[in-house]
């Protein structure tokens, strides 16, 4: 059954426990979700759309392409789950515009398409507010329910930019930690939907129901122009193995890539082929 009440938080409550339910999907090995409620409530409905779920047989149904990969490849296991249920899945391609990736991996989560020009971007973050907002590394009290509840939230930085587009994927490393390089870890990954400069109190306003974030800690955010960045992200997946510092290094290297400690110091831009090894790092099973 999928039924939501008319409440102030329907929407948000709506899309969580759609995103839960893929989650929980591709944790069970699932491949294809069937929601089988012949009256959903207007709003749960409205957000499956939003979040690829199609009507099949009267059904409302989703596809789950486990897939981290090339357009080709994620097309031919996407294809093949298609093929099950008698209907067409989109065409990919090479190349494919950031804003066309962006859905398509929104509709067939967890599917990375790397060969897109959807780009990807390594975001340091303390501890305190990794904390607050992932639950990593875990937190002894209960954080905000609202907080808790919501698909999206809003990460501060300084106004300076660094190549940040819309949409686009982040990677999150912990940047501190207890003495030892092994403490410093990419811990998941998100989905970049928006990129806001503005005043810290106008910012602040805009996103206090997202952030983990004072008005105090917007306002240390801002840089000499008295402006502060705001990311606004959503559907953070949390690796099951945290990549190290040591291990992000070595990937890089593999890879052929120029590796600088100093990618770690602000938020920054990196190849697809870097966000893709250490995406299938995280979910390594052994």
């Amino acid at each position: 059954m999928l039924r939501t009440a008319d409440h102030a938080l329907e929407e948000t409550l709506a899309r969580q426990l759609l995103f839960l339910l893929k989650r929980l999907g591709r944790d069970s090995g699932a491949e294809i979700i069937r929601i089988t409620d012949p009256h959903p409530s207007a709003v749960a409905k409205a957000a499956a759309g939003n979040d690829g779920f199609f009507e099949h047989d009267g059904r409302l149904v989703a596809l789950l392409v486990n897939v981290c990969g090339t357009a080709a490849e994620v097309e031919a296991v996407a294809g093949g789950l298609a093929r099950e249920l008698t209907v067409e899945a989109a065409a990919l391609h090479k190349g494919m515009p950031a804003v066309v990736a962006a859905v398509v991996e929104r509709a067939w989560w967890p599917a990375k398409v790397i060969d897109s020009g959807l780009p990807s971007f390594l975001v340091p973050i303390k501890p305190r507010w990794s904390t607050e907002l992932f639950n990593v590394p875990a937190m002894l009290l209960p954080r905000s329910q609202v907080l808790g509840i919501s698909r999206e939230h809003v990460y501060y930085r300084s106004s300076g930019r660094r190549g940040e587009s819309v949409p686009a994927r982040l990677l999150w490393y912990v940047s501190e930690g207890p003495a030892g390089v092994e403490s410093q870890m990419v811990v998941g990954s998100s989905r970049l939907d928006e990129v806001l400069i503005d005043t810290p109190d106008a910012l602040f306003s805009k996103f206090e129901h997202l952030s983990v974030y004072g008005r105090a800690e917007v306002q240390e955010a801002a840089d000499a122009s008295g402006h502060a960045m705001a990311l606004r992200f959503s559907d953070t997946e949390i690796f099951p193995r945290s990549v190290t510092l040591r291990r992000l290094a070595s990937l890089a290297r593999e890879l052929g890539l120029p590796w600088s400690s100093n990618s770690l110091i602000s938020l920054s831009k990196i190849s697809n082929e870097l966000f893709q090894a250490v995406y299938q790092e995280g979910h390594r099973k052994t």
